[in-house]
């Protein structure tokens, strides 16, 4: 039934009957998760493969559960889940083992898009939204069929990035080029996040686009307004000094830094030709950027995005932010959209520059810009960990001040 590769994940040797993983599981009152020997487990079905992860991101979704707080928003905690759960939803690897349906080959090299929509989970018939193509808004991805938890990462049986391996639909497999490299495989999650976003409600070919953020939603937005949206100049508005090194590398047009008092809306009015209104901090760009990108999900980015948005522009919120307080006068008074995004589905829109086709995956356009060169990943993968430091990963991933870090990955 099944097609299976002889040699285990870690190279030539027998095959092992478990797996090592880091799992959030509360154990030590010290630090909440724990790299643990887990049961291999079964192929839930045949149309499922198995995945020997080469390179596992860690999310700023992830270190939620590492500041004292469960996500971004309170409102999803009751969206059903897994506990103890495996972490690990941006995963690259190799395919070791393949079901009888499963169309992809033992061998390849495959992005896993970690969302368990309806067909991954042999729902039948798939739910409204999924009938529409819009996977990424499955109404049951709280359904705990097959497992439980929304997508990889957050579930139970079925492994993760921060892991050897890790179990996937085979709708949920995407053949990784030749051109992009493992220790920056694991890049394709945030820029198909970027992709969907800005294909969700696309900026006019030539408009000025300001992304709030230069962490890897920031610089993965970047690279993907580079690639599907050539012709847009894009700004960087970065926090720290590595962070705005790494926008200048990528190619972004202006890279701007923030300053406490507001005096960065000065230089971001000459960019655009504004002016600066009100008095500091709180001060907003009468004229401004038509198409602004929240990247980093915190009150006063959400706030300053909304700031710099021309009138009757769009604020895309990437950031994930939950329940804060911001100021939302811009959007009434300025007339602008607010639109929301999440994950990665099919988007049946197109773009003027490279995987701008229709009905194109956002995780294979993520792919063809990391192809492209557009993400270098030599600048934005700044550290790399085996499993067995776990600890020191997530906490280099959080002081990212004083570490430098923007993107830090697991190599098992």
């Amino acid at each position: 039934m099944y097609q299976r590769l002889a040699a285990g994940w870690g190279g030539v040797g027998a095959y092992s009957a478990g797996m090592r993983a880091v799992q959030f599981d509360l154990a030590d009152p010290a630090f909440p998760a724990s790299l643990v020997e887990l049961p291999e487990p079964e192929l839930p079905g045949a149309a499922w493969a198995r995945v020997a992860v080469t390179t596992g991101g860690i999310c700023g979704s992830d270190l939620h559960l590492f500041a004292h707080n469960t996500g971004p928003s309170p409102t999803l905690m009751g969206m059903g889940g897994a506990f103890p759960f495996v972490l690990g939803h941006e995963i690259a690897g190799h395919v070791i083992e393949a079901g009888s349906e499963c169309p992809t080959p033992v061998g390849t090299r495959v992005a896993i898009n970690p969302c368990i929509p309806c067909e991954a989970r042999g729902i039948d018939p798939v739910c409204a939204n999924c009938a529409r193509g819009w996977t990424s808004s499955c109404l049951n991805l709280d359904s705990r069929v097959v497992s439980g938890g929304r997508s990889l990462g957050f579930t139970q049986g079925l492994g993760g990035g921060w892991g050897d391996q890790a179990l996937a639909h085979a709708s949920m497999l995407h053949p990784i080029p030749d051109a992009v490299p493992d220790r920056g495989a694991s890049l394709y999650e945030p820029v198909s996040i970027a992709c969907h976003g800005l294909l969700r409600a696309p900026p006019r070919d030539g408009d000025p686009v300001l992304v709030v953020g230069a962490g890897i939603i920031g610089l993965a937005t970047m690279a993907a307004l580079k690639g599907l949206f050539p012709r847009c100049p894009v700004t960087v508005l970065a926090r720290h000094t590595h962070q705005a090194e790494a926008a200048v590398a990528g190619g972004a047009d202006h890279v701007v830094q923030t300053d406490p008092s507001g005096a960065h809306f000065e230089e971001l009015a000459r960019i655009t030709g504004a002016r600066v209104v009100g008095r500091r901090p709180h001060v907003m760009l009468m004229g401004g950027f038509p198409y602004v990108v929240e990247a980093v999900g915190a009150a006063q980015s959400v706030t300053e995005s909304l700031r710099a948005v021309a009138h009757r522009g769009t604020v895309l919120l990437l950031g994930a932010a939950g329940v804060t307080e911001v100021d939302l006068t811009p959007v009434w008074y300025k007339e602008a959209a607010l639109v929301g995004s999440i994950d990665h589905t099919v988007d049946a829109g197109s773009a003027p520059g490279l995987a701008g086709g229709p009905d194109r995956h956002s995780v294979d356009r993520a792919l063809d810009v990391l192809a492209a060169g557009l993400l270098p990943y030599d600048a934005v993968v700044t550290h790399e960990f085996p499993l067995g430091d776990y600890r020191t990963a997530v906490e280099t991933a959080i002081d990212r001040g004083s570490s430098h870090a923007i993107k830090v990955v697991f190599r098992p």
